[in-house]
């Protein structure tokens, strides 16, 4: 993580309960070294500011918390970094959170790399979220779509999943198709840093973002794609 002027990171983790927001304080501490973590059970701006806060890292187990994340991320100032950690969120709230400027969107068992990847989404500025949520995402827009083109009667009832992404795949960026062929032979994420020249944590986010723009849940899905789309010379 980036250091500013010698000061730590400070998050401030929100989770319901004791146990859930000392689990997540150990994760986030394993993740970054030498973070701030302050703990608290609800959202508020005036807290968050009160903790002097670079990020929020904010634990979503009922739809009232997801609801309650919605104004925060309205109201938040822009340097404010924001982390909701959900389970097959609602497309129609993953939708409304991105339009808030949420910059993570991960799972509630996220281990320590995927918290240590937030925490770098959210410092930056960039966006990152779990595969659950582009699928739920992209499945819901992709019907509509569909329905807009086909009909309301459309039976989308039997499309499978390739059905719904076929042509609906992003273009990679240059150093992203890069990236994907280097998957494709196998090299993990320390080999293809030193390959390309970047840091380790630079090429996980070209992974991430490869994943969620072929809409793949795994490495292994995002090369087959690679393959049938022609991003990956065979």
């Amino acid at each position: 993580m980036n250091k500013r002027d010698d000061i730590s990171l400070r998050v401030l983790v929100i989770a319901a309960t004791s146990a859930r927001r000392t689990h997540l304080a150990a994760v986030i501490s394993r993740a970054v070294r030498g973070v701030s973590v302050v703990c608290d059970s609800q959202i508020s701006p005036a807290k968050f500011a009160d903790s002097k806060a670079d990020i929020l890292v904010a634990d979503l187990d009922t739809p009232a918390s997801a609801s309650a994340m919605l104004p925060f991320l309205q109201d938040a100032p822009a340097s404010a970094g924001t982390i909701a950690l959900i389970d097959d969120p609602d497309p129609a709230w993953v939708r409304s959170a991105l339009r808030a400027s949420v910059h993570a969107i991960i799972s509630r068992d996220a281990n320590t790399e995927d918290m240590q990847m937030a925490l770098q989404a959210a410092e930056a500025g960039f966006i990152l979220l779990h595969p659950t949520s582009v699928h739920g995402l992209l499945q819901n827009n992709a019907i509509n779509e569909m329905r807009a083109i086909n009909g309301e009667d459309m039976d989308h009832e039997n499309l499978s999943l390739e059905d719904i992404v076929e042509g609906l795949i992003e273009d990679l960026t240059a150093r992203e198709s890069e990236v994907l062929r280097l998957v494709s032979m196998g090299l993990g994420n320390r080999e293809i840093a030193a390959r390309l020249a970047i840091s380790e944590h630079t090429a996980k986010f070209h992974i991430s973002s490869i994943l969620g723009k072929l809409h793949a849940a795994s490495r292994t899905e995002a090369v087959s794609l690679g393959i049938r789309k022609g991003l990956i010379p065979i």
